[in-house]
């Protein structure tokens, strides 16, 4: 892999209930969707289902490190929201984690063109 194809490839964890849009917070979410980029393409890989770990406004520290290991292939977290804790955590394990409600296929391209202006400096 060349170096423009490794900047070029990455994975996406989008926090869904449709598949369609990204519409749950981080901490209550249940399904994920997630994608990669890949030679100028966005690719389906696979949906992963976890319990939420917010409950009635709070979450434990543990359970919400334990939430983060389970993207720790992904470069990038969508969510309709993420508390300060998450997105905390998520930074100190070098995902970046991006409030992005809306349409999803939106919200991957966003991404992408973050991505991109990145990989410029």
């Amino acid at each position: 892999m060349d170096d423009k194809q490794k900047y070029n490839a990455f994975r996406v964890a989008a926090a869904s209930t449709d598949g369609y849009t990204v519409d749950t917070h981080f901490g209550r979410a249940t399904d994920f969707y997630i994608y990669q980029f890949f030679d100028g393409e966005w690719i389906y890989v696979e949906k992963r289902t976890t319990p939420p770990v917010c409950q009635n406004g709070g979450h434990s520290r543990e359970d919400m490190e334990k939430r983060v290991e389970l993207f720790s292939d992904c470069q990038y977290i969508t969510a309709s929201r993420i508390g300060t804790g998450a997105s905390a955590l998520l930074t100190q394990k070098g995902i970046i984690a991006m409030a992005l409600p809306g349409d999803l296929i939106e919200a991957l391209n966003k991404i992408y063109t973050y991505n991109e202006i990145q990989n410029l400096f």
